[in-house]
This record gives C-alpha cells, sequence and structure tokens, in this order.
C-alpha cells in the first residue's frame, strides 16, 4: 500500500532523468535477483545428497513429479479461466476482453513460477538445506 501510495507522488514530482534511471536500476535489481535464483537452483538440482537418497526409485521420483505437474496444470486452469471468464464479462470493449489465446499463455506462463516452488519445497522438506529421508528428498528432486 506504501508503495502505491508513495509511487503515485513520487511518479509526477522526479525529473524525466530520475524516471529513467530509477527503471533500469529496478529493472537490473530484477535481473540480479532472477540470476542469483537460477543459479541457485540450477547448482541445488546437481545435489549428490539428495540424488544419491532416490537412486533406488528412480520412477518414484518420476511417478510423483508427473502427478505434481498434473495437479498444477489442472489447478492453474482451474483459476486462470474462469476468472478470465470473468473479467471478461465487466468489460464492455471487445478490445480489452482476454481472449482465449490469451486465457492460455496466462496459464502457461504462471507455471514457470519455479523458483518460488523451489522456496516452499526446501521450507518444507529440509532443515537448514539438508535432509536425510528419502521421502523428502523425492519431494525435493521431483519439485
Amino acid at each position: 500500500a506504501c508503495r502505491s501510495t508513495i509511487s503515485h507522488y513520487t511518479w509526477h514530482n522526479v525529473t524525466e532523468k530520475s524516471r529513467v534511471t530509477t527503471k533500469h536500476a529496478f529493472a537490473t535489481f530484477s535481473f540480479i535477483a532472477e540470476l542469483f535464483i537460477f543459479l541457485y537452483v540450477g547448482m541445488d538440482a546437481l545435489d549428490i545428497e539428495k540424488w544419491s537418497f532416490v537412486k533406488d526409485s528412480p520412477g518414484t521420483s518420476a511417478e510423483v513429479s508427473a502427478i505434481l505437474l498434473g495437479l498444477v496444470l489442472v489447478g492453474r486452469a482451474a483459476f486462470v479461466f474462469p476468472l478470465s471468464f470473468l473479467s471478461n464479462l465487466t468489460k464492455k470493449a471487445q478490445h480489452e476482453k482476454i481472449d482465449f489465446r490469451q486465457q492460455v499463455l496466462i496459464w502457461w506462463a504462471g507455471l514457470m513460477r519455479g523458483a518460488v516452488s523451489m522456496a516452499l519445497a526446501y521450507n518444507q522438506f529440509t532443515k537448514e538445506g539438508h535432509t536425510t529421508m528419502p521421502g523428502n528428498a523425492i519431494m525435493i528432486t521431483s519439485t
């Protein structure tokens, strides 16, 4: 709430040069943060400790991954398409409505939030980044 209020005030009360500088600075910070997250997730995907727990049951890990992916696809579709339909009911102009192709794009783009999934999986299934339980290791490697 504070950001919305202050940004509305400051955007109109700073010079054009400050606007451009601020926009590029935050875009750079965002890029660096994403780079750090994807490097961390990529390096952790090669964690030998977790894969050693699931090497005896690779089929289980693949099954869990397939089930989770299916549930995520269905869950996203259950929210995106009905909410887009409701949004379209409130729009009068045709160019403001969300067409089916855009809805599919929204549905698919929402699945690309891997960093959040990884953070939640680590928070739930590890203690300080380590696990000794095979079930927890399967959940992390599946994620």
